[in-house]
């Protein structure tokens, strides 16, 4: 169940504090990640905010480990899979870059996922006691765990406000989690929103070390019901699947594009978040997707909530937040929250560039 206002602003100002960060803040409200933001070259080239060398196997080396935690997810939720991931190393600014390592899915929960469990717990219960956080900075100094990965497996995620133009009204596609999820279950999230991991067997390609790679194989899972491959026999396998060649089509013509709105350290697992923005400036991309006869329809993963898909105009904060409940961000992971807001305003800039330019955005099928 989503905490109350008083706890999430509890929750903000105290990791604010131990952390001696500025939070995300949209309308007056705090949010309990802060965000890293890319130079102005690296946002149109998301894979910019990735720094070599290739990511090795992390130490399982753990300040805290909860395996209680971990039993509880994996008794309630027997179709947890633990795959390898991509985990930050380090994170270095101007120009922002990303370093990762290897970890496991059951490892992040148990070190990352855990913490916010234990915090959430406290603030229902009307103190912020967190001994397990405790426990991690006794070896982990606050100050040094917002850039580095360090004695806990932070595995990366990264979130995609996909904005799509409907006749002329841009549009945010947003979705609910289901319960096949380890945590936030039945929250609020950006469409498509994933963890950084390779899908090979023992990341034997290097092409996977990818964000745009990563993002096009959720847009086809999670956009297009895509059948989710577990070690598959080429890193390449969804390439030729006909909504992607679609997308490329547009991209190569300028009439969508991929941008990089940050990297969002969520303060309540201590995992970064990569945030972009999908936007699809082509109209006809929509009328397609969403026709009743449809070649290439909408269809959700396992992850999302069936019909749970909701398209809600961008033009103004307002327009927007009509479609969902009061307090959006309370029913939202927070990180999420952080990804939806930097997307929008950035969509609506870009927007406004493409209608004060010589191109108008309504014309662009008939430019084929």
């Amino acid at each position: 169940m989503p905490i109350d206002s008083r706890d999430y602003k509890n929750l903000t100002d105290y990791l604010q504090h131990l952390y001696q960060c500025q939070p995300f803040e949209r309308g007056g409200i705090e949010h309990p990640v802060t965000v890293l933001y890319p130079e102005i070259w690296q946002v149109d080239d998301v894979d910019s905010l990735l720094a070599p060398p290739l990511p090795k196997p992390e130490a399982r080396d753990f300040a805290m480990y909860d395996y209680a935690y971990l039993h509880d997810l994996q008794n309630s939720k027997p179709r947890l899979f633990n795959g390898a991931t991509f985990t930050l190393k380090q994170i270095r600014q101007q120009p922002l870059r990303l370093r990762g390592a290897l970890g496991s899915y059951f490892d992040m929960l148990a070190t990352c996922a855990a913490l916010e469990r234990e915090l959430r717990h406290a603030a229902e219960q009307g103190w912020m006691r967190a001994p397990s956080r405790s426990a991690y900075h006794r070896q982990v100094p606050p100050e040094d765990a917002l850039l580095r990965g360090i004695k806990r497996s932070a595995a990366i995620g990264i979130g995609t406000l996909t904005v799509c133009n409907d006749a002329g009204v841009y549009k945010a596609i947003m979705a609910r989690r289901s319960q096949h999820t380890a945590y936030d279950s039945g929250m609020l999230h950006v469409l498509p929103a994933m963890m950084f991991c390779p899908t090979t067997r023992g990341f034997h390609d290097a092409r996977e070390w990818s964000l745009r790679h990563q993002i096009t194989r959720e847009f086809l899972e999670e956009l297009f019901g895509l059948p989710e491959e577990r070690q598959p026999a080429s890193w390449d396998f969804f390439y030729e699947a006909p909504a992607l060649q679609y997308l490329n089509e547009l991209l190569a013509a300028g009439k969508a594009a991929l941008y990089a709105t940050g990297i969002i350290i969520n303060l309540l697992t201590l995992r970064p978040e990569v945030g972009t923005l999908l936007l699809i400036h082509d109209p006809a991309w929509h009328a397609r997707v969403t026709a009743p006869d449809s070649d290439m329809p909408l269809r959700t993963a396992a992850e999302t909530l069936e019909g749970s898909i909701v398209r809600a105009p961008i033009a103004t904060d307002e327009a927007f937040l009509s479609h969902f409940p009061p307090k959006l961000h309370l029913r939202m992971p927070a990180q999420a929250t952080a990804t939806m807001w930097l997307g929008m305003d950035m969509a609506r800039q870009l927007i406004q560039q493409r209608q004060d330019s010589a191109i108008p955005v309504a014309r662009d099928s008939a430019l084929e």
